[in-house]
């Protein structure tokens, strides 16, 4: 099986409609290609966020209209998603990822598949000066661990690291993560968010080892699931 997630810039549709104007047509299409599941993310709480927690936004993260994850047998038959994608945003991105989650996954919580709580997303590159070898070593094996310690009340951590750009026009991102916390309260208050200052403090410290702050885009989304 082969991972992809694909992010659609257009922000034409209010965020409230994206669901049935974008994700069904897209939902529809993963399953055409064979999709295992799917999962749609879309930045339906902005506002609310902008106005309890800013810092959590990057100045970046309005251009992003809409994530859509899904597992293929085999990429090749992704041509029916694409098509559908370019219908919908001729400037989509693409990427083929490898997946490693960790922690418990949340239920979805209604019949549109809506999973509990907010999902915070994610989207970095490698820092200039670091070494393919340590970025992943100290992604991977230092803030993955790290980072439970950071978002104590946080219940997934999903790393994607991407394989390869599947669009030409995508950008340079190696890191594509999904952090699950079970409320909007746990990702907006600030006494909730963070864990003991000293690991705050660690964690500042360690971040230029493996983030690109100038071009990373990095936000919460509501996350919906599908079937094939």
């Amino acid at each position: 099986m082969e991972k992809l997630i694909y992010v659609l810039n257009a922000t034409d549709v209010a965020p409230a409609d994206r669901l049935e104007a974008w994700g069904q047509a897209l939902v529809a299409s993963g399953r055409k290609a064979g999709s295992a599941s799917m999962s749609l993310l879309i930045p339906d709480r902005t506002e609310t966020i902008r106005e309890r927690a800013p810092a959590r936004l990057s100045a970046s993260f309005d251009s992003v209209g809409l994530l859509f994850e899904c597992w293929l047998p085999t990429l090749d038959t992704r041509g029916p998603i694409e098509e559908c994608l370019v219908g919908l945003d001729p400037e989509f991105w693409g990427y083929l990822v490898t997946e490693s989650t960790f922690g418990l996954e949340p239920a979805a919580e209604d019949a549109q598949g809506r999973v509990a709580g907010i999902t915070q997303v994610t989207l970095n590159e490698k820092p200039r000066g670091v070494s393919d070898e340590d970025f992943y070593r100290e992604w991977q094996e230092v803030h993955s661990k790290l980072s439970f310690d950071l978002h104590p009340t946080r219940v997934s951590y999903e790393r994607n690291a991407v394989a390869r750009r599947l669009s030409p026009g995508a950008p340079d991102h190696r890191a594509i993560v999904l952090e699950r916390f079970p409320r909007l309260e746990d990702f907006v208050d600030e006494s909730i968010y963070f864990g003991d200052p000293s690991v705050v403090r660690k964690m500042f410290a360690h971040v230029p080892s493996f983030y690109e702050p100038t071009t990373a885009i990095t936000g919460a989304m509501s996350e919906y699931r599908f079937d094939g």
